[in-house]
């Protein structure tokens, strides 16, 4: 059976003028495809209720599921609920249980004008289902179109988000999820070939590559094969991929190097000089990462070097702060500074000035260090600051990664 289809449409001239950053596109796409729904077109309209309108018209006819975010507010610019009601051709009705819940909001202003418009919000297409408002005061709604369904969801993603989870377990129901696996330390076309040469030009299953500095991702979709089959050419392309293939659930990197960290009992920290604390940062924006990350020294200059992590001035002055002496010693002082089992340290010269013959920009020393001892580790990454930046954090939670792997 062919995947429904889908549409993502994202309101507000802040978008298509740039002022406001669309996130809201990539959170509902992912969790279209994750349900097995097939997006075929996602636009950004500004706020103009005849433009939205048209674009409406056309993508409920080309499409299964068309979900709209934005415009539901109480502003003048608020226009996705009549731009709708034109597209379907279907009128507008003030939905009295949605106006009470309303009133106190309304009563908070002093401009009988004001008031209205906050009221305007309990206004529902004829015959479509009331999402209410978990967070803010918009509701969401889903009404029929002659294909399938017209989801209106709140522009704010944190008003947002709670009622597309909602709806992403309807769309789920039957659907076979993609597979995703995720890989470290390799380049996006090598695990292009590795993936294909497992396929072997196989038409129930279609593959997209997803590339971002230092993580390559292999996502796998059911065209026919069934949710049994594409677990099984997912162990299979897994087991292609052998070492460099960290997760085969979607988990990041972090989230890797975390759970392995919990299940083998062992404390993680980490000194960071060119990294400025990226390797922290991703470890720490996964909830319950306390349970086994301790802390990070961003040791930015030689001063905190010697002070914090006892690197010795006389190394330093020798080998250069970006040397494998200094990362060694680095690792080795985070370890016993942070009381850890496993200490990472990270030392390169991100640019775009510093380089040299000896050391040009992109040199970043890696150590880690552990009971079983230290082992240092030096790479040269081409690109601008911040890509050499993203990528000396990512190989370095990836080190972490394989030394609780015993890699």
């Amino acid at each position: 059976m062919n995947a429904a289809t889908a549409a993502v449409v994202t309101v507000g001239t802040e978008l298509v003028t740039g002022l406001l950053v669309d996130t809201n596109t990539s959170e509902v796409s992912l969790a279209l495809v994750r349900a097995g729904v097939r997006v075929i077109e996602a636009v950004s309209v500004p706020d103009d209720e005849a433009l939205l309108a048209a674009t409406l018209r056309r993508l409920i006819a080309d499409a299964d599921i068309v979900v709209v975010t934005g415009g539901l507010g109480p502003t003048h610019d608020d226009i996705t609920r009549e731009a709708t009601a034109a597209a379907l051709g279907i009128p507008l009705v003030r939905d009295p249980v949605i106006e009470a819940g309303l009133a106190r909001w309304a009563a908070r202003h002093t401009d009988a004008r004001a008031s209205e418009r906050i009221l305007v919000q309990a206004d529902v297409l004829h015959g479509a289902r009331v999402l209410p408002a978990l967070l803010g005061t918009a509701p969401g709604q889903v009404v029929a179109t002659p294909r399938g369904s017209l989801v209106l969801l709140p522009g704010p993603p944190r008003e947002m988000r709670p009622l597309l989870a909602g709806l992403s377990a309807e769309w789920g129901q039957g659907a076979t999820p993609p597979a995703i696996l995720r890989c470290a330390a390799v380049s996006e076309s090598d695990v292009q070939v590795a993936t294909q040469d497992v396929l072997g030009g196989r038409a129930d299953v279609e593959l997209t590559v997803l590339a971002a500095p230092g993580d390559v991702r292999v996502v796998l979709f059911d065209h026919g094969v069934g949710a049994k089959g594409l677990a099984a050419v997912a162990r299979d392309v897994a087991a292609r991929l052998g070492p460099l293939c960290y997760s085969t659930d979607g988990s990041s990197l972090a989230e890797t190097v975390l759970r392995l960290a919990h299940e083998g009992g062992e404390t993680l920290g980490t000194a960071e000089s060119c990294t400025g604390g990226l390797v922290a940062a991703a470890l720490t924006a996964v909830p319950g990462a306390s349970d086994v990350f301790t802390g990070s020294i961003v040791s930015y200059s030689d001063r905190v070097k010697m002070d914090q992590l006892h690197v010795p001035p006389g190394m330093l002055a020798q080998y250069g702060a970006v040397s494998e002496h200094v990362a060694r010693a680095m690792a080795e002082g985070a370890r016993a500074a942070l009381d850890v089992s496993l200490a990472l340290a990270v030392t390169g010269i991100a640019g775009p000035g510093g380089g040299s013959d000896a050391k040009p920009v992109g040199t970043v020393w890696f150590a880690v260090s552990s009971t079983r001892g230290t082992r240092c580790e030096q790479r040269h990454f081409p690109g601008d600051r911040e890509i050499v930046r993203a990528r000396s954090a990512a190989l370095g939670l990836d080190l972490l990664r394989r030394s609780l792997q015993g890699l």
